[in-house]
Parts: C-alpha cells; sequence; structure tokens
C-alpha cells in the first residue's frame, strides 16, 4: 500500500463525523423475538468454527507460538533503532522467533534492504524476518565476532 492510498484510507475510515446523529440513538429491542444470549452472539462473529479441523487448527497454531515471547515497547525500539543505523551489505547476526517452527533461531546474513511499511528485514540470500519476531540483532564484524547488540533484555 503506497502512501497516498493509506492516507486516503484513513481519511475515509477514521472520520466518524457522519454518523453522530446515531451513535448515541437508542437501539431496536425486538417484540417478537427473545434476546439472543452473550454465546450466540458470539457465534456469529467466528462464523469459520463449524469448520472441520478449526479448532485443531487453532491449537496447533497456538501451541506453535507458545514458545514466543513478546517483546516490550523498549525492546522493539532497540531493534527498529538497529536496524536504522544498519547499511545495505552489512553482515548481521540475530535471533529471532521462527513462526514455522515454533522456536528462537539464529541467523547471518548480509542485509539488503528493510521494509519499514511491512516491518521487514529483507537479506541478500532471500531471507526476510519480521522486525517484531527479532530479539537481539548485532553486526558481525570481520572475524565473525558480533558487535552493536541490540534488542535484548
Amino acid at each position: 500500500m503506497d502512501k497516498k492510498q493509506w492516507q486516503a484510507e484513513q481519511a475515509q475510515f477514521n472520520d466518524t463525523s457522519r454518523y453522530n446523529d446515531i451513535v448515541d440513538a437508542p437501539r431496536h429491542v425486538s417484540r417478537a423475538h427473545l434476546p439472543m444470549t452473550g454465546r450466540d452472539r458470539a457465534g456469529q462473529f467466528a462464523p469459520f468454527a463449524a469448520l472441520t479441523g478449526y479448532h485443531e487448527l487453532l491449537a496447533k497454531t497456538a501451541a506453535r507460538y507458545a514458545n514466543k515471547v513478546y517483546p516490550t515497547e523498549e525492546q522493539v525500539q532497540s531493534v527498529f533503532d538497529f536496524f536504522h543505523s544498519c547499511s545495505t551489505g552489512e553482515r548481521i547476526s540475530l535471533t529471532y522467533f521462527n513462526g514455522q517452527s515454533g522456536y528462537y533461531d539464529q541467523y547471518q546474513g548480509q542485509l539488503d534492504h528493510v521494509n519499514w511499511n511491512k516491518q521487514e528485514a529483507f537479506f541478500k540470500d532471500g531471507h526476510h524476518i519480521p522486525l517484531l519476531n527479532i530479539r537481539e540483532a548485532g553486526r558481525e564484524e570481520q572475524n565473525g565476532n558480533q558487535t552493536g547488540n541490540s534488542g535484548s533484555d
């Protein structure tokens, strides 16, 4: 999504002033039907729950993400600051949460670019990692040592 499209959507969907006349209006209560239970109302917002295997898929995905530690705001900012300071072609070593395996993995690669709209780091070998999944990152020196760490605590 380009910036112009994003601004147009923000202007269209964040302006609720057209509905000010109905926001506080009393809602209709049917005389013909009993009010729906909270459970039934909630069921209307989960239309995929009736599909075969849906709950198993949710449980499998939840198990994969059980090991993920969600970063604090400071950790996220630290990782963002680190990637802002990086340049194309720089060798980077990092620890990140791999959504496929459900565990933290180590990765070393040459940075290609960072897509700030998608918040993903892209590497020369085609690997791309969401910045929010990165726990630690540092620059690799010529001798393989790591410097400039950020993100952990």
